[in-house]
């Protein structure tokens, strides 16, 4: 390192340009008279004792009284560590201005509004990282493509991965994109759409599309808003666009409850006995819960209709299903269920069968 530059660093440790100077050429002369140094430095001659004693004070230098004032430095570990501190300190201040100014303002303790898209994004990722059941994400493949590591590590602790890409009609996917491993189904979109992140349930990161002249991100902390942005996410940017990946260990494992009533009905209705898991929240006592069994009921808001294709519209009011677990029955309900015994998280169909005779089931999108 230079001279120049190492005085420029000793200034950012809190000392003068004399002081720095001066030290610098103690360094380079050894034990010296305290006006040589003045000689031999930038410090005018009258100012060097004050700035050797400064120095002497901070710990960097030590005067030895002799027929004439000495000085010498001092060992700098005791010096040098306290720079390394200020290092650190520096350092540290950095990141946290960074984290400053990732972290939005508040509205309250729910809702967040930060001045760029790219927060919402970039926060995404840490939320990412402590998801536990389901992860929606919508966005460009640039977008997916960096959420990739977090996504996959949420695969890797079994969370179920659905993801929306935008893309032109004429458009391919990046050779670098590979969703194995990393999603558990992918749909594309020929509509641009805003960036969008919902987590289990009570966590959401949004942010304008890419022809908006807004520039802004929202999170959102919360257990009510989110269901919003997973119905945009299910009927605008999921529901109408077609499968392109499919992971087929989640082949018959659906997140939402109108999902899987909109599939089986049909099934249902011509006497096929469906065996389910369904893992969720017990709403007695709000701990997690599993219940294996057959589906005993389908109830929903205008089920009085004769039995057709649904439409996840038909189901966006009251909804549940009966389970015959063998011993006794259960009821769940989905997103935000009240009156129920358990809030899906999950339903896995693990069974088709009618009498003797199992059959497949292939889900109808």
């Amino acid at each position: 390192m230079d001279r120049e530059t190492l005085t420029n660093a000793l200034e950012y440790a809190d000392l003068t340009s004399y002081q720095a100077d001066a030290y610098l050429t103690l360094l380079e002369m050894g034990v010296s008279p305290a006006i040589e140094v003045g000689r031999e430095s930038a410090v005018p001659v009258s100012q060097v004792y004050d700035v050797l004693r400064s120095l002497e004070s901070k710990g960097y230098v030590e005067t030895i009284e002799r027929e004439k004032l000495y000085v010498q430095p001092c060992d700098p570990e005791a010096a040098m560590a306290d720079l390394e501190s200020r290092g650190e300190l520096l350092h540290d201040a950095a990141e946290a201005v960074r984290e400053r100014y990732r972290t939005p303002e508040r509205m309250d303790a729910r809702v967040g509004v930060t001045k760029r898209v790219e927060t919402a994004v970039e926060n995404a990722q840490d939320l990412i990282d402590d998801a536990e059941t389901v992860v929606e994400v919508a966005g460009s493949f640039e977008q997916l493509q960096s959420l990739s590591p977090a996504l996959r590590e949420a695969r890797d602790r079994g969370v179920v991965v659905r993801a929306a890409v935008y893309i032109d009609q004429d458009d391919e996917p990046p050779a670098a994109f590979d969703p194995s491993g990393v999603l558990s189904e992918l749909r594309v979109c020929t509509i641009p759409g805003p960036y969008l992140v919902v987590i289990d349930r009570n966590r959401t990161c949004f942010g304008p599309n890419t022809r908006s002249d807004e520039d802004y991100g929202v999170l959102v902390y919360d257990r009510i808003l989110p269901f919003v942005f997973h119905w945009f996410f299910l009927t605008c940017l999921w529901n109408l666009y077609p499968t392109v990946y499919l992971d087929a260990e989640d082949q018959y494992t659906y997140v939402t409850i109108e999902e899987f009533i909109r599939d089986i009905v049909p099934l249902w209705e011509r006497g096929f006995e469906l065996g389910v898991t369904v893992e969720g929240v017990d709403l007695a006592d709000g701990g997690e819960t599993a219940v294996e069994g057959s589906v005993a009921d389908i109830s929903f808001y205008g089920d009085e209709r004769p039995p057709s294709r649904l439409a996840l519209s038909d189901l966006g009011a009251y909804k549940n299903l009966t389970l015959d677990t063998g011993d006794e029955t259960a009821v769940v309900g989905g997103w935000g269920a009240v009156f129920e015994d358990m809030e899906i998280r999950t339903i896995t169909l693990e069974r088709i069968d009618i009498g003797e005779t199992p059959f497949t089931h292939e889900r109808r999108d």
